[in-house]
């Protein structure tokens, strides 16, 4: 790190701070925090009944002998992300997650200072502790990564005050990232290869107690590390802070002038020259290698500044963005929405459509959205956009939270007026059919449980396909008791109807849009 002051950048600002706020909290602290709030993934996966009780750090570890340690199986929530491929979420045995956590935490002040170790010149903006600037020595309401674009959005804004100095911008990511962890490779990134190979009969080293829990909690395997988790994201953040650094030093003995940052696996990076540029993502490819990683050539792209600063995408929503209006007729809903549509297609991948449906909601949850006074037109409109939302939800499962979340508000007003009760049992159930055929585990279980959480009283049972009827997530809906790990003695499902008593725009943290 640079020792003149004024000399450093916004990121390294950033990562300082980080640093500094994460260091001021007690480890017993994040210790719960890991157990009880980062244990499920983020709210917009599982819905509110999946939540963590009576899961706190013990004295000891469960699995005392490592050496021989259970062999468990992931339980899992997925949703279609194309025709043939899934986005898989996995969820850890309560008794191998609290070991990781405990082993974590045993040596938490060296956790800390590998992950932000010095001579790196790629800033991470991704560590899954929620620090709280406001309030030093305290942690933050909000998971680090529920709005990712916002924190993505955050480093690219930062690299804009420095992009100055340089002539070009790289974007590459890595090639699907958890699922290509080698655990071997979290021991290498904190001990070296050498000397965690001498200790993997003993297992005397962090790192590869680490390995072993994570491993035997997927069934022995060592490619990947589970999606979703906190602790997963706090693995993932320790083995790509010994990359950052490696390629950080290697360019400093080339001395090749750049600055980068990293949100998870993506990373943006600063140059000089696009010759500079190609030997950086040749060194990154090379230390990726090291740790049997591969850079996604696809997502590679080097770009002259400015084009890349700005994503094109947010340029071309700007204009119509919702965000600043105190109230939202329903006429500049519906036209916003579909330019939302014509945006998401033009730029595939993005988060545009989260961003809009965030942008409906004020910073007391109270949905801006307005109907017209004439009850006939008012009812044709309330139509009108459940039909719309679910045909968005096409575009994109992983926004259904913030459907059923607006629906939900909508009901709450509109329910009696018109009856919209029938109306909404009739789209779930076509909706679980749907999703059935898709083999959507993820929108099942929520449909289900916006069913039972409204009281809408859909029949669902016919409508499922069998083999989807033993992921023990959908058991736990189905059976409104909970299915999942019932032999760990961690209760980790509250029935929905027990999640009422809040709307579920301020139980999703998703619609948090305060800067911590």
């Amino acid at each position: 790190m640079k020792n003149n002051e004024s000399e450093i950048t916004l990121p390294e600002e950033h990562y300082r701070e980080t640093y500094s706020l994460l260091k001021a909290i007690d480890k017993n602290k994040i210790a719960s925090w890991l157990l009880t709030e980062g244990y499920f993934p983020e709210q917009n996966i599982l819905p509110p009944s999946f939540k963590v009780d009576n899961f706190v750090l013990k004295n000891d570890p469960y699995i005392r002998n490592l050496k021989e340690p259970p062999r468990r199986e992931l339980g899992t929530v997925s949703y279609p992300k194309s025709f043939l491929t899934y986005r898989v979420y996995g969820i850890q045995h309560p008794h191998n997650y609290h070991d990781i956590v405990y082993w974590l935490i045993d040596d938490w002040e060296n956790i800390i200072d590998h992950i932000f170790l010095k001579d790196k010149l790629i800033y991470t903006y991704s560590m899954p502790i929620p620090v709280n600037a406001k309030n030093k020595g305290e942690l933050s309401p909000l998971r680090s990564g529920r709005l990712i674009y916002e924190w993505i959005e955050m480093a690219e804004r930062d690299l804009v005050a420095e992009a100055h100095r340089f002539k070009v911008l790289i974007r590459t990511d890595i090639t699907n990232f958890y699922n290509s962890v080698y655990t071997h490779s979290i021991a290498w990134a904190l001990h070296g290869r050498e000397k965690s190979f001498l200790d993997s009969r003993t297992l005397d080293l962090l790192g590869n107690k680490i390995d072993k829990l994570v491993q035997y909690a997927n069934d022995g395997r060592t490619n990947g590390i589970p999606v979703g988790s906190a602790v997963s994201d706090l693995i993932a953040e320790i083995l790509l802070a010994k990359i950052d650094q490696n390629v950080s030093l290697r360019l400093k003995e080339e001395n090749i002038d750049f600055l980068g940052t990293r949100f998870k696996d993506d990373y943006r990076i600063l140059a000089k020259t696009e010759e500079d540029a190609k030997k950086i993502l040749r060194v990154l490819s090379e230390k990726l290698h090291e740790f049997n990683l591969l850079i996604n050539e696809n997502k590679t792209k080097i770009l002259y500044l400015p084009e890349g600063l700005f994503r094109f995408h947010n340029r071309e929503y700007f204009p119509y963005s919702l965000q600043r209006k105190n109230r939202i007729p329903f006429k500049s809903f519906e036209f916003t929405l579909l330019k939302v549509l014509d945006i998401h297609k033009a730029y595939p991948g993005t988060s545009i459509i989260e961003k809009f449906l965030c942008e409906l909601f004020d910073k007391k949850y109270n949905l801006k959205l307005y109907f017209s006074n004439n009850l006939k037109v008012r009812k044709k409109q309330i139509l009108k956009t459940f039909s719309l939302l679910f045909l968005l939800k096409t575009e994109s499962e992983k926004i259904l939270c913030y459907v059923m979340s607006i629906i939900e508000a909508i009901y709450a007003t509109e329910n009696k007026k018109y009856n919209l009760k029938n109306y909404l049992r009739k789209i779930i159930e076509f909706e679980i059919k749907n999703a059935s055929n898709k083999k959507s585990v993820f929108e099942i279980i929520w449909y289900i449980f916006f069913s039972r959480y409204l009281g809408l009283g859909v029949t669902f049972s016919d409508f499922i396909d069998t083999d989807l009827k033993e992921n023990l997530l959908l058991k736990s809906m189905t059976a409104s008791r909970q299915k999942i790990f019932s032999d760990s003695g961690i209760t980790l499902f509250r029935k929905p109807k027990d999640c009422c008593g809040e709307n579920l725009s301020k139980q999703l943290a998703v619609f948090n849009r305060s800067k911590e």
